[in-house]
């Protein structure tokens, strides 16, 4: 199925390959501007054994048709030429003709003229009453002819004038008159991303570091409900110390809807708002705004600003937003080799087509950029943010460790318990002994020392294994090859992907459930070894001492099971979390249940298998071992009677003889 519109959610189920795009990029030019019938026999003449190709091209047509319709003839002129790069010497606009240099508008003396972008002219002004220079835009366009978009315009900049932010443009002013509209803002020196990626790629670290800062104002923006609407390199300011400006924040939103909202007939569709090759598909598809949208636009912002080209760079309006919906950006390492693979990721990530899939706030993306920049950098320090943020992430540092403390503590306390708790009621030890719940921490940190040293060593193999295939990618054979392998594969993997949340619990909770089986069949001696041992019944041979190896390898075992089925367990609750999909609550608890019985089946034979111990003794002649007393009384344990083996006697008993030497209560147990 080709890209399509269902519900609102684009199904990306089946993504044009970049080799397939190439020879269909000319052929779409010519049939977006035929009827159905004559465009579906030429794609049917250049694409004869190709049917799925030739329904994917089919429906990107359709959808660029129903964007077109949407639009209107005006429209995609309009957007046609929103989406080209400004001249370096931009020509005489309407705006120009309405703002003169030297001349005074309210209080603000016009210098010069030192840009243009799409909704005007900006100007360098000086504030006569407070001696400071302003950025002065002179808004111009059709859009402005009727006093529904001047109010929808200052709406917007009311709302855009609350934010206050060192990485936002702050607006200071709004001057109205029949003949212009001009908004007074920060002037911030420097020149915009876009100037500088149009003479060539920024260096990696310089272009992560203002994503960072521009992801801070998206976040401070988006926590007020504010959308940027047409985040792209010419509305990010850049000073000559490195500070990262974002300009025109929500204004776009004022220029592109064209719907009033006391209109009798509402639109089936919201407006196109943006510069559409940083569009996301679903707003060029449903016109819909979400922090999401903001988030795709930042990631072909970074995209642009570190290779120094656009994720998509179709000339014409129908090859570019049928990319833009149905084909993958090219990686970052394909047009930079020395790009890590983790920059690729967040990049490709931030350029999900399916918005579930992609990051789901700035906060998100800003989190995983600093990982990147620490790769790029290890000894860079974090990008500062204002004193407040830095006092909630304190103050939520100190409460997540609190947790993590108490959890822990909880945690080592249960497995101590359950330790001792296995260990002593088939001796009979409760009440006899006395142990103290104190040890229970003790008990539960040691019964997790041969568990948790089995996952880290499987976590250090796994992470030398990715360093490995990383340095691997330093020969260019190889990098072709996995390519090559990424694009056979793609397809295969977008229908995975598209697989539900509840589907791949579901089959989570299945394999987890055979693993579980197959586990207890292949230790079922030990098992039915200590389960007889709890009951006092039948044989308890496996728990002897030369079994240890057996021991060992069934704590390893289900180690590596816990970290498996946990890992996987956490992608899916991330993905459920990225998606908004139900997982069936059953299917969720019945996973956690199944996590809970591994840990306690780990943590509960430790001291069976490694920390059992008492004194030699004999008692009538048989060999028994003193495993607790209190006072003059003695519980013995003897594996070489009939069940039961435990037996209380006087510590004065003259068949009583103890021999001083301590060993495992298992070592005599062979043949029980």
């Amino acid at each position: 199925m080709a890209p399509s519109i269902v519900k609102n959610e684009i199904d990306t189920s089946a993504i044009v390959s970049p080799q397939d795009w190439q020879r269909a990029k000319p052929v779409l030019t010519v049939a977006a501007d035929l009827e159905q019938k004559d465009r579906t026999q030429l794609i049917e003449m250049h694409f004869p054994y190709e049917p799925a190709l030739r329904g994917e091209l089919l429906s990107m047509l359709e959808a660029h048709d129903r964007i077109k319709r949407a639009l209107g003839p005006e429209g995609v002129a309009e957007f046609s030429l929103s989406g080209t790069r400004p001249s370096a010497a931009a020509s005489t606009t309407s705006s120009e003709q309405l703002v003169h240099i030297g001349e005074t508008y309210g209080p603000y003396r016009v210098v010069q003229m030192v840009g243009e972008g799409g909704m005007g002219c900006v100007y360098l002004a000086e504030d006569m009453r407070l001696g400071r220079h302003v950025a002065l835009k002179s808004l111009s366009g059709r859009w402005l002819g009727s006093p529904e978009a001047r109010k929808r315009l200052l709406r917007e900049a009311r709302t855009a004038a609350a934010l206050t932010h060192p990485n936002i443009a702050t607006l200071y002013d709004v001057l109205e008159a029949p003949e212009y509209l001009l908004l007074v803002m920060e002037y911030v020196e420097g020149r915009t991303a876009a100037a500088a990626a149009a003479e060539g790629r920024m260096p990696l670290g310089q272009a992560v570091r203002l994503t960072i800062q521009i992801c801070q104002a998206l976040i401070y923006a988006h926590d007020r409900g504010i959308i940027h609407c047409d985040l792209k390199p010419s509305n990010v300011q850049v000073s000559p110390d490195g500070t990262a400006k974002v300009l025109d924040f929500g204004l776009a939103h004022a220029k592109y809807d064209r719907y009033e909202a006391d209109s009798n007939s509402p639109p089936s569709r919201g407006p196109l708002v943006g510069t559409p090759p940083y569009m996301p598909p679903e707003r060029l598809l449903t016109g819909v705004l979400t922090v999401g949208g903001d988030v795709y636009s930042l990631g072909a912002t970074l995209f642009e600003m570190v290779t120094g080209r656009r994720p998509f760079e179709e000339a014409d309006f129908a090859t570019l937003t049928s990319a833009i919906i149905g084909t993958a950006a090219p990686t970052v390492s394909s047009i930079v080799p020395e790009s890590p693979a983790c920059l690729d990721k967040v990049v490709a990530r931030a350029l999900e087509k399916y918005p579930n899939r992609r990051y789901q706030s700035a906060r998100e993306l800003c989190t995983d950029l600093q990982e990147v920049l620490r790769e790029l950098d290890p000894e860079t320090v974090e990008v500062p943010t204002p004193a407040i943020g830095r006092s909630v992430r304190l103050s939520s540092r100190s409460l997540l460790a609190a947790i993590v403390v108490l959890v822990t503590f909880v945690g080592l306390s249960m497995a101590g318990f359950l330790a001792s708790t296995f260990y002593g009621s088939p001796l009979r030890l409760t009440g006899l002994d006395g142990e103290s719940p104190i040890w229970w921490p003790i008990w539960g940190l040691r019964s997790l020392v041969l568990p948790l040293a089995q996952i880290g060593l499987a976590l250090l193999a796994l992470g030398v294994g990715t360093q490995l295939w990383r340095a691997a990618f330093a020969f260019t054979s190889l990098q072709r090859w996995y390519q090559r392998m990424v694009a056979r594969a793609h397809k295969p993997v977008a229908r995975l992907r598209s697989i539900r949340v509840a589907t791949l619990a579901s089959t989570l909770l299945a394999a987890q459930i055979v693993a579980w089986g197959l586990f207890w069949w292949r230790f079922r001696e030990l098992v039915f070894s200590y389960h007889n041992f709890f009951l006092h019944s039948g044989t308890i041979a496996a728990l002897a001492h030369e079994n240890s190896g057996e021991h060992r390898l069934y704590v390893r075992v289900l180690s590596l099971l816990l970290l498996a089925f946990g890992l996987s367990w956490y992608r899916l609750l991330k993905l459920k979390r990225q998606t908004r999909q139900p997982t069936g609550a059953a299917t969720l608890w019945a996973g956690i249940v199944m996590m809970m019985l591994m840990f306690c089946c780990m943590v509960m034979p430790y001291r069976l298998f490694f920390q059992s111990s008492g004194e030699r003794v004999s008692y009538q002649s048989q060999l028994c071992y003193l495993v607790g007393q209190k006072g003059t009384e003695a519980q013995l344990f003897c594996p070489q009677q009939a069940p039961p083996w435990t037996r209380l006697v006087s510590l004065t008993d003259p068949a009583l003889k103890r021999s001083g030497t301590t060993e495992r209560i298992f070592s005599a147990t062979s043949g029980n």
